[in-house]
């Protein structure tokens, strides 16, 4: 499923909707380097929140120009929630019962027609953000158990390994789309749309670019 964005920069924050709690950039970074604050403190303020970050940063990225920002921008903030999460050991369960959480809040706040959550599409973002964690080896999980099942890696690891290895290994900046949905064909008998391919990948490199920079930017 595709994660309906919306690459506008204009419109205004719809009223009445939950807020969106913004992910603190030294926080983020702090946390990166010092991941044993993870393990030391499971219970503090911004562990507590991980789970509810995803989602909601997630949430913005299905329409951002409805929260003024743009596509990229909330996209970056999802992948930096989701990095946290899985550095602080969350897994599939544990996004799939915030997301009912957070299902919940927005019916009892009568969202807008259009702007109900992407269940599959949060899940399915955040499944890709650690996966991508787990080919490079680039941030340490404190925790014993793998973030994503078997089915999960043995359907997403191709997909994922491919893009990552040709960013790391022949610093290549993108990755032909056809031979991408040949390998979800090949794996998951999925015959996705191009543009569903493009959000998956573009969701691959984001985390590249945040954890192996290659490519300076314009």
């Amino acid at each position: 499923m595709a994660l309906q964005s919306s690459r506008l920069c204009c419109g205004a924050r719809v009223a009445g909707l939950r807020p969106v709690l913004p992910i603190s950039r030294p926080a983020c970074k702090a946390m990166t380097r010092h991941s044993s604050r993870c393990r030391a403190m499971p219970t503090s303020p911004v562990v507590r929140e991980l789970p509810t970050q995803v989602v909601e940063t997630f949430y913005v990225v299905q329409d951002p120009a409805l929260f003024n920002t743009s596509y990229s921008d909330a996209l970056l903030r999802f992948v930096d929630a989701a990095i946290l999460a899985y550095e602080c050991g969350m897994n599939e369960d544990s996004l799939r019962h915030e997301l009912k959480v957070y299902k919940q809040s927005l019916e009892q706040q009568l969202a807008p027609p259009g702007m109900a959550l992407n269940e599959d599409g949060c899940m399915l973002g955040a499944k890709i953000v650690w996966i991508t964690l787990m080919e490079t080896r680039s941030v340490r999980r404190w925790a014993a158990y793998n973030p994503v099942t078997d089915d999960t890696l043995h359907d997403w690891s191709g997909f994922v390994s491919m893009i990552v290895d040709s960013y790391l290994n022949r610093q290549m900046s993108w990755f032909p789309i056809e031979r991408l949905q040949l390998e979800l064909s090949a794996v998951q008998d999925l015959c996705a749309p191009p543009h569903d391919v493009v959000e998956w990948a573009r969701i691959v490199y984001t985390v590249l670019e945040k954890v192996h920079p290659q490519f300076a930017k314009e």
